[in-house]
Formats: structure tokens, sequence, C-alpha cells
């Protein structure tokens, strides 16, 4: 009780120091049953992040006055399935920022531009049995930078009518000739009224010891008719010879107080890949209990088939076979806070 009366007398003494200041705690919980059948077995689990990753959050803004603001981003991953047994780190995200007419400047962890275009334009948002990443590999290369790079400078324009983008480079910090985290990309985009399209590339790092980059160009677009949503994407990688294009066409329609979603995603893979092609087909519906609260259903089926590919789902009922075939299916509940 002492310490709290302490701190409120700490913060009406400062008052004018925290009136141009916000900060924000959020998360979300999503948890699952979830069972995979792959490799011959059937695996049934609690699992999680079916339509959101579960998250826990601290963001802040503060004015600087002159139109210039700062700001930072701590998002930390959590496992509700059992709590996080080693504690939250912030890998999701972890940013400092400067921002004015000019744009923003954001220094630290953070989501690569070539990794956007496959969450924005997908309908299950990279996440659970439906996402479209089940099938996408990044070709041996050994890249961390598919989804967020460390000790990343980013840029984003500010919005002119409706055309935006980001630039990003990460710090390599090391001596190496390539190295799993290093990256530099950028990604341009345009949203106006029911209309989304956006374009992005980048150059990834490598396991040290290559000496070619990782490379991938993607494109998505979107429509809101207000009775569907389509939207489509489509990704190509190289990796020395190795060579993947993975494409997604999706649609989100609103019915009643949730959404039916459905997504085909197709990969195939060069034979210097080292894998064949897959296809996917999933479907499901989210239900709105609230603007925070839902409960949803998804249904996938992946299918391996010319060559070596052993595309699965996760958790894993076992080891998927080349030219195999996995479904999955899940029923869970998300809070939003």
């Amino acid at each position: 009780m002492k310490k709290t009366l302490i701190a409120l007398a700490a913060v009406a003494a400062t008052g004018a120091a925290f009136a141009q200041s916000s900060v924000t705690l959020f998360g979300i919980v999503d948890l699952n049953v979830r069972n995979v059948k792959q490799g011959g077995e059937s695996l049934t689990s609690m699992s999680q992040d079916g339509i959101a990753s579960s998250r826990l959050g601290f963001r802040g803004v503060e004015d600087l006055g002159g139109g210039m603001k700062a700001g930072f981003w701590l998002e930390g991953g959590l496992n509700p399935d059992t709590g996080t047994p080693t504690g939250l780190m912030f890998q999701r995200r972890s940013t400092v920022s400067l921002m004015g007419n000019f744009g923003e400047v954001r220094l630290g962890r953070d989501y690569t531009p070539t990794f956007w275009n496959h969450t924005v334009y997908d309908p299950f948002g990279t996440n659970g049995v439906g996402s479209s990443l089940n099938t996408f590999a990044p070709l041996g290369s050994g890249t961390s930078t598919l989804v967020r790079a460390n000790n990343s400078i980013g840029y984003f324009l500010p919005n002119f009518g409706g055309f935006s983008g980001q630039v990003m480079v990460s710090v390599k910090e090391t001596k190496a000739d390539n190295t799993p985290n290093e990256y530099a990309g950028l990604r341009l985009t345009y949203a106006a009224g029911p209309l989304s399209v956006a374009v992005a590339t980048g150059k990834e790092g490598a396991t040290e010891g290559f000496t070619e980059s990782f490379k991938r160009t993607n494109i998505g677009a979107s429509y809101d008719f207000g009775v569907v949503k389509p939207m489509a994407q489509y990704t190509l990688a190289k990796f020395g010879s190795a060579e993947v294009k993975h494409l997604v066409v999706g649609v989100v329609a609103p019915v009643g107080p949730g959404n039916i979603k459905a997504a085909y995603t197709r990969s195939d893979y060069n034979p210097a890949a080292g894998n064949g092609d897959a296809n996917q087909i999933a479907v499901g519906y989210d239900y709105n209990l609230s603007k925070r609260t839902a409960v949803y259903g998804t249904y996938s089926r992946l299918t391996n088939k010319n060559g070596g590919s052993a595309f699965g789902m996760s958790p894993n009922a076992a080891a998927q076979t080349p030219n195999g075939k996995s479904t999955g299916i899940e029923f869970g509940l998300r809070h939003a806070f």
C-alpha cells in the first residue's frame, strides 16, 4: 500500500511530464483443440494461435511538440496452453521510433517488408492449420528473416493519397560474408477505399558458409465488395539455382456476426530446390461474440506431390513422408485486450 501511495504521489508531482504521453498494455490469447493427421498417425492436442498469434505487449507515444512524436513497442509471444516457462521475451517486436510529417524512423527487431504480403493477403493471416506458409520454405538457405529481422533500421513513408512504403536494412554485426539475419528490402503499398495492393522485394542472408543470398519478391491485392473480399498473392523466391513459386488465392465473406474464410495455396519448387510441389485447401469460420472475443473453426488439407516434398502441419502427428498428405482441424477461442 505504501509503495502504491508513493508511486501515485510521484506521478502527481510530475503530471506535466506525463500529460503528453500514453502507454498501452495489450494482448491476445488464442487457444484451440487441434487434430492433425499425417504420416499415418493422428494427434489431438491443445494448441494455440488458430486465427491470431497469442501475445503480450506494451506500446507508448510521447508528443515532442512541433508535430513530432517518439514511440516504443515491446511485444512478446505467449504459450497460453502451458504458460511461458522461460519468461516473456520481446521477440515479436521491440522497437523505438521517431514520427512526424516526414514519416517514421524505426529501430530494433521488426517485421520485414517481404513478410507483410504473406500475412495481409492470406484469409487466415498465416495462423493455424490454414496458414499459407505451411507449404513455403527458404530453400535451404537457413535465413532467419522470413518474418522478422534483428538490428534493423526502418523507414516508413507518410501516406500520399493512399500510397505509402517501407524500407528496411538490418545491421550485419558480424564479419561473415553472409549471415542468417542480414536483410535489405522494401515494400510499396496503395490502399484507398476497398482496394489494397502491395509489392515487396528483399535480399536476405543465409547460414554462414553460403555465398548466395535468399531473394524474395511478392505482390498481393484485395478488393472489399462488402459482401465478399477476394484476395490473392504471388511470391517468387530464389536461393542459388533453387526456386519456389508460391500462389495464394482466397476470400473472406461476412456471414452473420462472423466471417467465412477460404484459401487455396500452391507451391511449385524446381528440381534444384530438392522438393516437389505442395497444395493446400483451407476453409474456416470465425463467430464474433463481441468486438474482442471470437470462437472459430478451421479445416485444411495439404497434399505433397511430384517428388520429394514433405510439408506438414504442427503439432506433427508424425514425420511427414515424401508425397504424403496432411489434414488439420481446430476449434478454438480468441480474446483480445
